[in-house]
């Protein structure tokens, strides 16, 4: 096993080396409505919320829409079938594809002896996989929408757990990645590698303990860990700048000898320190519940989240730092002069400010993926029916009919209650896509600048 384990993980660098060097995507602009397209990992997953998180608070001057495109147990074909009437009805400017996880049926790995059937089988999920990808690439381009290629998220066949293991499927989305990659150069598109940074980051925590996982036990689906290190994953790729804000002061002369995406005004030197007044242009990361580990495994405060404040002229000793006349900790002279990273410090109003934003955004996202992405996922089965879906009798109809032709299904418990949450939130669309926008919305007023009055007192 262990020797197996090794040879995964140099074919898996071998390969990546061929998806190597990509376009880097754009930064979302002002005015974007960003669609993900993809399948239960965008369906249900948090990376994007977390992109998402991260704009409205560094770029609160940006307006943004972002639009959860992804439909559980969906392939490149179902996002090309539904192009028009789930995506481009949105009217967006750049869309993300991820597919593969769906599309390379799993279920024909994991065999110790494939017969040369199963190998054909494999063959031919792949090339219509390809295929798909390209015709939805095009209808993309026909429409003017910026594509943005997510190489798609791992399986884990390298983790020690219980869970069975159908070896060869991360290979079979490897090659999936380097076909993205290819079709993405063909467009001049950007590329976003998942499928290289997940394998890299999960060699990395298997190092400790063989077993662990950056995703679910089902060896598919991250949790917030994983699901924040793709968030990063795309950032990085974005090229994004670190800077929250910078601001440098001179205790001894009372005045401001730097800034960086902030405004520093009403600088007085004190008898016990100095006194000034910031505005900042941004807000800190408020990090998420159980992403800390992924902390851990990127560079993601250092590059991204620097909030730094550096007082220079100070007399030796420790200093409390009130901001609005509160105190959120103390530190001393040397850390000060030297610089101390504020986005790290939930106590600062700055970063409650951006905790509400965060609040916020789940209200968005849960609304969004828990009922609206159900309805949508629901009638995409319903739709070949004809029928008013908007009409309560039709809409009982084409549901009895739907479970009818599921009867003998393995998965038919999921579907009755996908089926029976589809109804009841069905007729409360209207409202539900109403709470959505008023989430965003609040995002965009919670999110706004304000200024603070920041004191250090010797102590």
């Amino acid at each position: 096993m262990r020797l197996l384990r090794q040879v995964l993980l140099v074919w898996i660098a071998a390969l990546a080396v061929a998806v190597a060097d990509p376009k880097h995507p754009a930064p979302f602009a002002n005015g974007d409505t960003v669609c993900f397209i993809g399948d239960s990992i965008t369906h249900g997953g948090l990376y994007h919320s977390y992109i998402y998180l991260f704009y409205a608070t560094r770029f609160p001057d940006r307006k943004i829409e972002f639009v959860n495109c992804g439909i559980s147990g969906d392939s490149a074909a179902g996002g090309l079938a539904r192009a028009d009437w789930d995506v481009l009805v949105h009217k967006p400017t750049v869309a993300t594809i991820m597919m593969g996880m769906n599309d390379v049926n799993r279920n024909l790995y994991g065999k110790d002896n494939p017969d040369e059937n199963n190998l054909k089988q494999r063959q031919a999920a792949l090339d219509r996989h390809a295929d798909s990808m390209r015709k939805l690439a095009e209808v993309l381009h026909h429409a003017e929408v910026e594509p943005i290629f997510i190489l798609p998220s791992i399986y884990d066949e390298t983790s020690t757990m219980e869970k069975p293991n159908l070896f060869g499927v991360n290979g079979a989305l490897g090659i999936c990645a380097e076909g993205a990659t290819k079709l993405a150069s063909e467009y001049d598109a950007g590329v976003v590698d998942f499928w290289g940074a997940m394998n890299r980051y999960n060699a990395e925590v298997q190092k400790a303990d063989p077993a662990a996982t950056i995703v679910g036990g089902d060896r598919v689906h991250p949790g917030p860990m994983g699901h924040f290190l793709m968030a990063y994953t795309f950032l990085e790729a974005q090229q994004l700048e670190g800077v929250v804000s910078a601001m440098t002061v001179d205790a001894a002369a009372g005045a401001a000898t730097g800034q960086d995406n902030c405004a520093i005004s009403e600088v007085q030197k004190t008898e016990t320190g100095v006194r000034f007044v910031c505005l900042e242009k941004a807000l800190p990361f408020p990090v998420q519940k159980g992403t800390e580990k992924a902390l851990e495994l990127v560079p993601f405060m250092e590059k991204m989240d620097q909030e730094t404040l550096r007082v220079q002229g100070l007399a030796e000793g420790n200093y409390a730092l009130l901001i609005d006349g509160q105190e959120v900790g103390a530190y001393a002279a040397t850390d000060l002069a030297a610089g101390i990273n504020l986005a790290t410090n939930a106590k600062t109003p700055q970063y409650q400010q951006a905790e509400e934003v965060a609040k916020a955004n789940a209200q968005r996202h849960g609304v969004e993926s828990g009922s609206i992405r159900n309805i949508v996922a629901t009638e995409r089965s319903l739709r070949n029916q004809k029928l008013d879906l908007n009409d309560p009798a039709a809409r009982q109809q084409a549901v009895d009919a739907h479970l009818a032709k599921l009867a003998n299904s393995p998965y038919v418990g999921y579907y009755k209650g996908a089926c029976a949450r589809y109804l009841k939130d069905k007729g409360n669309e209207a409202e539900l896509r109403q709470q959505w926008h008023d989430a965003m919305a609040r995002m965009y007023e919670l999110n706004q600048p304000k200024p603070h009055t920041y004191e250090l007192v010797r102590r």
